[in-house]
């Protein structure tokens, strides 16, 4: 092979004699350290070695022939628009020829990345097909993609933990105020997709309870206040409905209707709801008339018996009570007397052997009714003020304004009183 084939196919290699003087090297490496050809030019003027540490001499060259030797090349020697760029390092073994009494040093560049090859402006062409170097740098550049292909799955499988437990948190807020609004069990129904069938109850207990002289209080008061003073009571309200483990059916103005006994089936119904009636009336002397500055009265009328209940309507669903116990329970309370629990006969019925105290009222004429004999609650023999308010298990609301049942009620408030024109 002459000596320009043999350039071409090991572009990185050095011949040189005893004295170091080069004698022959290959294309790139005339390439990337020009002049090191140059006539009578030593090695060690253009390269130090790095390993093995010893001096640059033919004779300890000779001594380590079985080692490999790194040598790199010497900044100083280098053009001045190659020294902002790394030095090239080198790799490969020392091999005596005797035929021409000189020292052939094999070698390739010293690099591991594509990037440490782009640093010194030099490409994968550059090496030679045979060179093992070739394969370690692309091998390399493989499994530092596949690293960072790998770290960047990671990080998307963080963000996406992340983003799960946010919408998991979204979802329970969401949760809590669509189950606020339906039951728990209706309202997975409807988030299935399922039409909620409709259901009879044979017994439960409804109350209604409204506002003395409402009307004449919104009459007197900016909006408003009107919406502070209902908001403050249904706040109330709302946290015994939880308290006393009844159902809350809907707000129409100052109209608050709960249901024990619906949708989930239990035997003490009139006894919950009468206790719920009880802290009703005990909530409301905490909330003030904004006109006198007095605490505001409530009528509140019970009736025990049979219903129908049922989802009506697509955009805003609502869980309805339906049946003639409805109507019932809502002449108790119109027919009623201020801060007074007014029974039906059935109610009472439900109530008289359960340990509350009941006043007869008498017989009064019911409108649609005619006679009926009905009665007052007036207390419960065995609990306690702060039992019937649940204080021993709850705080007080003022201590928790924020809750979201008590907002959807301020705005629904507020929604109706503005329809109304007030």
């Amino acid at each position: 092979m002459d000596e320009k084939a043999f350039c071409n196919e090991f572009p990185f290699h050095i011949v040189f004699d005893k004295q170091l003087k080069v004698k022959q090297a290959g294309v790139n490496i005339q390439k990337y350290v020009p002049g090191i050809q140059t006539m009578d030019i030593r090695l060690d003027e253009y390269f130090t070695i790095i390993h093995p540490q010893v001096t640059f001499t033919i004779a300890n060259i000779e001594i380590f022939t079985n080692s490999q030797f790194v040598l790199k090349t010497k900044q100083e020697m280098m053009p001045e628009y190659w020294k902002k760029q790394p030095m090239l390092k080198l790799r490969g073994y020392m091999i005596w020829m005797d035929s021409i009494q000189c020292m052939i040093y094999m070698c390739s560049p010293k690099l591991r990345s594509l990037q440490e090859l782009e640093d010194r402006n030099m490409h994968i062409s550059d090496i030679a097909k045979h060179d093992a170097t070739r394969d370690l740098i692309l091998l390399n550049n493989q499994r530092l993609a596949e690293i960072e292909l790998s770290n960047q799955l990671e990080r998307k499988k963080e963000e996406l933990r992340i983003l799960s437990k946010n919408l998991e948190i979204e979802k329970k807020k969401t949760d809590t105020l669509l189950y606020a609004m339906l039951p728990q069990h209706v309202a997975n129904q409807l988030k299935e997709g399922k039409k909620v069938q409709a259901g009879e109850f044979e017994t439960c207990t409804i109350l209604f309870s409204d506002v003395v002289t409402f009307t004449n209080i919104c009459s007197a008061c900016e909006p408003i206040q009107i919406i502070n003073m209902l908001n403050a009571m249904y706040l109330r309200f709302d946290r015994l409905t939880s308290v006393h483990d009844v159902y809350k059916v809907e707000t129409i103005g100052d109209a608050y209707m709960v249901v024990g006994g619906v949708p989930v089936p239990m035997e003490t119904h009139a006894q919950r709801v009468a206790n719920f009636a009880l802290g009703m009336r005990m909530a409301a002397k905490e909330v003030i008339n904004p006109i006198s500055g007095d605490s505001i009265q409530i009528r509140v009328g019970i009736h025990t018996g049979p219903v129908l209940a049922g989802v009506v309507g697509e955009k805003m669903p609502r869980y309805c009570l339906f049946g003639d116990t409805v109507n019932t329970a809502s002449r108790m309370e119109s027919h009623g007397v201020p801060d007074k629990i007014h029974l039906s006969p059935t109610s009472f019925n439900a109530l008289k052997h359960q340990d509350f105290e009941i006043e007869e009222r008498g017989a009064i004429e019911v409108k649609g009714k005619g006679k009926m004999k009905t009665y007052f609650l007036l207390r419960n023999l065995k609990l306690s003020e702060e039992e019937i308010m649940g204080r021993h298990k709850n705080q007080d609301l003022e201590q928790n304004p924020n809750c979201t049942v008590g907002r959807w009620t301020f705005w629904h408030t507020f929604a109706i009183l503005y329809n109304s024109g007030l």
